[in-house]
């Protein structure tokens, strides 16, 4: 239950997360790189995108401290590791922001990220909605294995003359 509530909010976000990044790449690079050289270039944004970070980790793993060989321990993994950005971003904020602008810096690490984050979003979606989309979709059950029935031949349609 708890997974897929979390995949239901975390997929689309990163999945829009990811899309608006390769858009920015894509229509416009220079701007994009400069607002990641901007962002990174403000320690206090850094420390209160840590705040916000740790605190949505720890909740994850508070709730879903899943360690299944299945698609929920990638909630439970991004959760962790968000705990682990948010405590890094809070001790060593210097630290994150060199590693940040020369993240910004590179093209090939802005691509990795939003092919990461693209790929990602996709799965928890999916995941999240597949019931959903099971049920509304219209998907029908697989049909089983055994040969279907001849149908009857149709009944014709005779009429009694009435006599008089």
């Amino acid at each position: 239950m708890h997974s897929t509530l979390i995949a239901r909010l975390m997929g689309p976000v990163l999945l829009v997360m990811g899309l608006g990044m390769a858009l920015g790449l894509w229509l416009s690079p220079d701007v994009f790189n400069g607002v990641m050289k901007d962002f990174m270039g403000n320690l206090a944004i850094i420390w209160l995108v840590g705040i916000l970070t740790l605190v949505a980790g720890i909740a994850i793993v508070n709730v879903h401290n899943v360690w299944e060989s299945d698609w929920r321990v990638v909630i439970t993994i991004l959760g962790w590791l968000a705990i682990l950005r948010g405590v890094t971003n809070l001790l060593l904020p210097g630290t994150v922001q060199e590693v940040g602008l020369r993240m910004a810096g590179s093209h090939a690490g802005s691509l990795l990220g939003t092919l990461a984050l693209i790929v990602l979003g996709i799965i928890l979606t999916a995941k999240g909605y597949e019931a959903e989309c099971k049920k509304y979709c219209g998907a029908r059950p697989a049909r089983s294995a055994a040969p279907a029935r001849a149908a009857k031949p149709a009944r014709r349609a005779t009429r009694r003359r009435r006599r008089r």
